[in-house]
């Protein structure tokens, strides 16, 4: 069964991360960390479209949840090692201590998902941080999606509404925008 109103139009919006990711994920040719970042944006939007379009009872909800919390993390520290070069066990580290932090909010009934949107705002910013600091006009598009991701976010903190979209359909739509530009800088990059 399917759910409705704004948890429908949430489910549609991370339909349309998933095109988006699968298109990108098949154009990128020679670059491990951004085809791992693509398939796990893949993986997110597709548990997205599950979690927010079908109606599950709550105890299965509460696992898939964990379960894209587990894979949130890993999707943005893969972002933040391709921008930071950390080595890739960083990635697995950072992933355990935030997955456990955003597990024990969920677990504690408390927002996890403001704790998670918290995190990527300022894993963006930092990441934003090291783009502006080491700047050169091939990352010109990567760090316009940095900024587009920022502002979608801030909607999603201040859990704007609009027509048949709530703050989560919105940030996703800046989600989407984020991708393409992501993908048009590193084909830029070649």
């Amino acid at each position: 069964m399917l759910t409705g109103g704004y948890e429908l139009t949430t489910a549609i919006t991370n339909l349309i991360i998933f095109i988006t990711s699968v298109f990108c994920y098949t154009r990128i040719k020679n670059n491990k960390l951004w085809k791992m970042f693509y398939l796990l944006m893949c993986l997110d939007s597709f548990m997205g479209v599950i979690v927010h379009g079908l109606n599950i009872n709550n105890t299965v909800l509460n696992v898939l949840w964990i379960i894209l919390s587990i894979l949130f993390t890993i999707t943005i520290n893969t972002l933040l090692c391709i921008f930071l070069k950390f080595k890739y066990k960083y990635i697995y580290i950072l992933s355990v201590i935030l997955s456990i932090i955003l597990i024990t909010f969920l677990l504690l009934n408390l927002d996890y998902i403001l704790a998670f949107v918290l995190y990527v705002l300022v894993s963006f910013i930092v990441i934003g941080y090291f783009l502006i600091k080491n700047y050169s006009k091939k990352d010109k598009l990567i760090l316009i999606g940095f900024i587009v991701q920022l502002i979608g976010g801030i909607l999603m903190l201040c859990k704007m509404k609009f027509w048949i979209l709530d703050y989560n359909g919105i940030c996703h739509l800046f989600t989407t925008a984020t991708l393409i530009l992501f993908y048009l800088g590193i084909k830029r990059d070649k």
